[in-house]
């Protein structure tokens, strides 16, 4: 005995308002997130066409996965969540950003004390400084990289 599935186009058609629904809202959010208080404020902004914007946020038109790169990388939220509600998990040091991770590394590898120092200085150097900079900011920087190093050549590293 065969079984046909059939798929009622009634439920195909919900089933993708719904998914259109669930997109705009996750888009919504991540205009909000960004501090954009209307759907027109953030399509201005970006010079999108603001009805174009306001349907796909609504989820009265289907949003293309270009599109939702395009706003995505706008508000500066995750494509993933967007499109699908799943949020990639990242390891993040002291809540920085990975372009200032990447300038900590640097800056703490050009010091002239990282010659000498053993990687598990560097390491813990790293990590205290991006605490610091997420409490802080960037200021004084140089200043924690020498007491740091410093510290380590003093007590016969």
């Amino acid at each position: 005995m065969q079984f046909a599935l059939t798929i009622n186009p009634f439920c195909n058609f919900f089933g993708a308002m719904y998914r259109c629904m669930e997109i705009g809202n996750r888009l919504r959010q991540a205009r909000q997130s960004a501090g954009f208080r209307s759907a027109a404020e953030a399509a201005k902004s970006f010079g999108w066409t603001v009805s174009t914007y306001a349907a796909h946020e609504n989820g009265t038109r289907g949003c293309k996965p270009d599109d939702v790169q395009k706003y995505s990388s706008a508000f500066g939220a995750d494509p993933c969540f967007v499109m699908f509600g799943i949020e990639q998990k990242t390891t993040n040091i002291a809540e920085v950003s990975d372009s200032t991770l990447s300038e900590i590394i640097k800056f703490v590898l050009r010091h002239e004390g990282a010659k000498d120092a053993p990687p598990e200085v560097i390491s813990d150097l790293v990590v205290d400084i991006c605490r610091y900079v997420s409490k802080s900011g960037a200021g004084g920087l140089h200043n924690v990289v020498d007491f740091a190093f410093h510290k380590h050549a003093a007590s016969g590293g």
